[in-house]
C-alpha cells in the first residue's frame, strides 16, 4: 500500500488535505482509458475541443477567487501572483481553444505528378508530470495545446499541489472534456516514471528540475515515448554600459523574488559593466532589501515563503559558501514576518564569487541573486553562456541594434530585450542544454503534441 501524501502550508506549517497515491491498477485502467479515448470522437471532433476548451475558461473565470487562494494556500506564493497565475492559465485555454479549430499540416505536387499531403495526428495518451510551484497555469501550458492537438491526458501533479490539481480537472471534466480523457493520478516520483514507462503512453510533458527530467528521459528511452522537458534554469541579466541601469535593477531585483525565487525563469545572475559595478551594487542593495517576506494573504506582500525547510537550508548553505569565497551585500537571512513560522527568506544578492562557484553555476530555486562584472560586451556573453542551463535571459541596452546581435549569442530559449518574464501563449517558449528540449506555447506547441505523417496519391501516374 503506498503512503498518503501529506502537503503543509509554507507560511503556517498548517497540515491540508492528505492525497492518496494512485495504486497500480489506477494507473493501469487510467491508461487502458486513455488509449480507448483516442478512437473516440475526441481526438478527431475540432469543435468539441474547442468548445470544451473555451467553457472550461468560463469555468476557471468564474472560479479564479477560490483558485488563487487555494494557490496562495499550498504553495505560498502572495495573492497577486496566485491571481495573475490563474489569468495566465484562461488566457492559455482560450488561445489554444482557437488553435484547436486550425488545420494542421500541408499538401504538393511533386516532380512526377503525384501528390503528398502532410498530416500531422495527435501523437497518443501522453504524460503530464506537474510542478507545484505555479501549478495551474504550468498545468494548461501545456495541457491547452495537448487538447488542441488531440491528445488525451494522463496528469501526474506535484504531492505538494495535488488538491489545486484536482479541483481544476473538475472544472475541466465539468466544461466538457470527457472523464476518459482527462485523468489526475497523485503520486511521488514513483508514479510518474510508471506512467512514463508504459508501453501504451507515447508522449512525457514534465516541468521539474534538471535531474527530474533526466530520470524521465531513462524512462522514456525504452518505449521511445516522446519527450517534452522544462527543466531547471540559472537565468541571467546583462546589463550593457549603455543601459538604463536604475531600470535594469529594479527588474532584476523583482525578477529575482518571482514566487521567492523558485521560478526557474527568475533572474539569477545580473552581470553588469565594470565601469557600472559599484553603482548596481548600491541600486541592487537598495531594491532587495526594501522587498521584504510577509503573509502571502496580504496585497502588500513581495514574496512569501520557499516551498520547504530542505529548500531554505539549500539557499542558506548557498549564502555561507557565498560568504566565504565572495561577499554577502544583504539578505540571506530567516524571517518570520507577521508571526508566522514558515520557511521564509530574505533576498540575497552575492558578489565577487568565481564565475565556476556552485553558487553561480547551480540553480538553487530561492531568493539569491549574484551581481558579475563584465569589460566588453563578447566578455558579457561568454559569461552568460559559461552554465549548463539555457532558459532564459534579458539584455538591457539603448541600442536595440546591439542588443539584438547580443541575443542572438546567448545559448537560451528566450532573451527578453530591455524587460524581463514577459510570456505570452502565442509565442513558443522552452529551454536548450540542460535547461531542456522541445517547446510548448503558440502553434509549435499544438505541433509537439502531434505525428507528422506522409500520405503519398500517385495521381497522373
Amino acid at each position: 500500500m503506498k503512503t498518503p501524501l501529506q502537503p503543509v502550508n509554507p507560511a503556517t506549517l498548517e497540515p491540508l488535505e492528505i492525497a492518496e497515491q494512485a495504486t497500480d491498477a489506477e494507473i493501469g485502467e487510467a491508461v487502458s482509458e486513455a488509449t480507448r479515448a483516442m478512437r473516440t470522437g475526441w481526438p478527431r471532433d475540432h469543435r468539441l475541443r474547442a468548445q470544451s476548451l473555451n467553457a472550461w475558461a468560463d469555468l476557471l473565470s468564474d472560479h479564479s477567487s477560490e483558485l488563487a487562494d487555494d494557490l496562495v494556500r499550498e504553495t505560498g506564493k502572495p495573492i497577486g501572483e496566485a491571481r495573475k497565475e490563474v489569468a495566465g492559465a484562461i488566457d492559455s485555454l482560450r488561445f489554444n481553444a482557437g488553435l484547436a479549430r486550425l488545420p494542421l499540416g500541408r499538401a504538393a505536387g511533386l516532380p512526377d505528378g503525384s501528390e503528398a499531403h502532410l498530416v500531422r495526428e495527435p501523437v497518443g495518451p501522453t504524460v503530464f508530470i506537474t510542478p507545484w510551484n505555479w501549478p495551474v497555469l504550468l498545468l494548461l501550458r501545456d495541457l491547452a495545446p495537448a487538447f488542441a492537438a488531440g491528445v488525451t491526458a494522463l496528469v501526474k501533479p506535484a504531492p505538494q499541489t495535488t488538491h489545486i490539481t484536482r479541483r481544476v480537472i473538475a472544472l475541466g471534466h465539468r466544461a466538457g472534456v470527457p472523464p476518459e480523457v482527462l485523468h489526475v493520478l497523485p503520486g511521488d516520483a514513483e508514479v510518474g516514471a510508471e506512467l512514463v514507462a508504459h508501453p501504451d503512453t507515447r508522449a512525457v510533458a514534465i516541468t521539474g528540475s534538471t535531474e527530474a527530467g533526466q530520470a524521465v528521459m531513462r524512462a522514456a528511452a525504452a518505449t521511445m515515448t516522446r519527450p517534452l522537458l522544462e527543466l531547471g534554469g540559472k537565468a541571467s541579466m546583462l546589463v550593457l554600459a549603455d543601459a538604463d541601469l536604475e531600470a535594469a535593477a529594479e527588474a532584476a531585483a523583482r525578477a529575482a523574488v518571482i514566487t521567492s525565487g523558485q521560478m526557474c525563469m527568475a533572474c539569477t545572475r545580473i552581470l553588469v559593466h565594470a565601469r557600472h559595478a559599484k553603482d548596481a551594487e548600491e541600486l541592487l542593495r537598495e531594491r532587495l532589501a526594501a522587498l521584504t517576506p510577509g503573509d502571502p494573504r496580504d496585497e502588500s506582500t513581495d514574496l512569501g515563503p520557499l516551498i520547504s525547510e530542505a529548500a531554505v537550508t539549500k539557499v542558506l548553505n548557498a549564502v555561507d559558501r557565498a560568504r566565504e569565497d565572495g561577499r554577502v551585500l544583504v539578505g540571506g537571512q530567516q524571517a518570520h514576518p507577521d508571526g508566522l513560522p514558515g520557511h521564509f527568506l530574505t533576498p540575497a544578492l552575492v558578489s565577487e564569487l568565481d564565475p565556476r562557484s556552485p553558487v553561480v553555476q547551480e540553480d538553487l530555486f530561492g531568493p539569491l541573486l549574484s551581481l558579475e562584472v563584465f569589460d566588453s560586451d563578447e566578455n558579457a556573453i561568454e559569461l552568460a553562456n559559461a552554465t549548463p542551463f539555457g532558459l532564459a535571459a534579458a539584455v538591457w541596452t539603448r541600442d536595440l541594434t546591439r542588443g539584438f546581435a547580443v541575443a542572438r549569442e546567448l545559448q537560451s530559449g528566450t532573451v527578453w530585450l530591455n524587460g524581463y518574464n514577459h510570456s505570452y501563449a502565442e509565442m513558443p517558449s522552452g529551454g536548450v542544454r540542460m535547461s531542456g528540449m522541445g517547446r510548448t506555447r503558440g502553434v509549435e506547441g499544438v505541433e509537439q503534441f502531434t505525428e507528422l505523417k506522409h500520405v503519398h496519391f500517385p495521381v497522373g501516374l
